[in-house]
């Protein structure tokens, strides 16, 4: 069970699903959770809602894809709270077209939410942490790393991922910082039909979909000192559909 009592942890992508199941848990473990995302109302209910609970939240309103506003808001998280103890990079916008019909807008937009947004926060926080010698940073990843018709610019982001947290994580092992991914597969959604449900969970060897929780529990693991020997790794949430693809990662 982790144990995250007084952790300071920053949340990037935190109003959806995904997110909010992550700020929640994190809150109910004791963490100081710092929740930020583009949406200042959604963000406002978020914390509103950690408070009510007892937990300690802020929220910080941030564009992720620009490097300006990750560097001024890991400035003020550290000048509040003189450390970030766990960096959850959460960042996901899907894309959704065939490669002919991506404009230049398309792929920049995508690559600058899913990737450069991950770049943008270590860049920003791994020298806190190696400087105060303690730090866990998980990146959320996808299945969809694999290639999938339509979406080659948020596939190329996902599988850019996995390699970015390899790298990271051998840069950072020697201050006692870890660096891991957490790939989610097909996650039942609040807006999805039965039906819709019934045909993915087919395709899944448990044949059910996952739930934000049950990411929410991955990175929950990384983000604890049980994970402290390791790092560099990705952690597939996908109830066994990775294990149809012979590419390792």
């Amino acid at each position: 069970m982790e144990v995250l009592k007084d952790r300071v942890a920053v949340i990037s992508g935190a109003v959806g699903e995904i997110g909010q199941a992550i700020g929640l848990r994190f809150a109910r473990k004791g963490a100081k959770v710092v929740v930020s995302d583009t949406d200042k109302i959604k963000i406002d209910e978020l914390v509103a809602r950690i408070q009510a609970e007892g937990g300690q939240a802020i929220g910080i309103a941030t564009n992720a894809a620009r490097s300006g506003d990750v560097k001024a808001l890991v400035a003020k998280v550290i000048d509040q709270n003189s450390r970030i103890d766990i960096l959850i990079n959460n960042m996901d916008c899907p894309g959704g077209k065939p490669i002919a019909e991506l404009s230049d807008e398309d792929w920049d937009d995508c690559i600058a939410v899913n990737l450069n947004s991950v770049f943008y926060f270590c860049r920003e926080v791994l020298p806190k942490m190696r400087e105060q010698k303690y730090g866990r940073i998980i990146n959320v990843g996808s299945l969809d790393y694999i290639g999938w018709p339509g979406k080659a610019n948020y596939s190329a982001a996902k599988s850019a991922i996995f390699g970015l947290t390899r790298s990271l994580a051998l840069e950072s092992a020697k201050d006692d910082v870890t660096v891991n991914c957490v790939a989610k597969g097909d996650l039942r959604s609040a807006d999805m039909s039965d039906e819709q449900a019934e045909k993915l969970a087919a395709a899944i060897p448990v044949k059910k979909l996952g739930t934000p929780e049950d990411v929410a529990r991955a990175v929950g693991y990384f983000a604890s000192d049980a994970s402290g020997y390791v790092t560099g790794q990705t952690f597939f949430v996908c109830g066994g559909k990775s294990a149809h693809f012979s590419m390792s990662i």
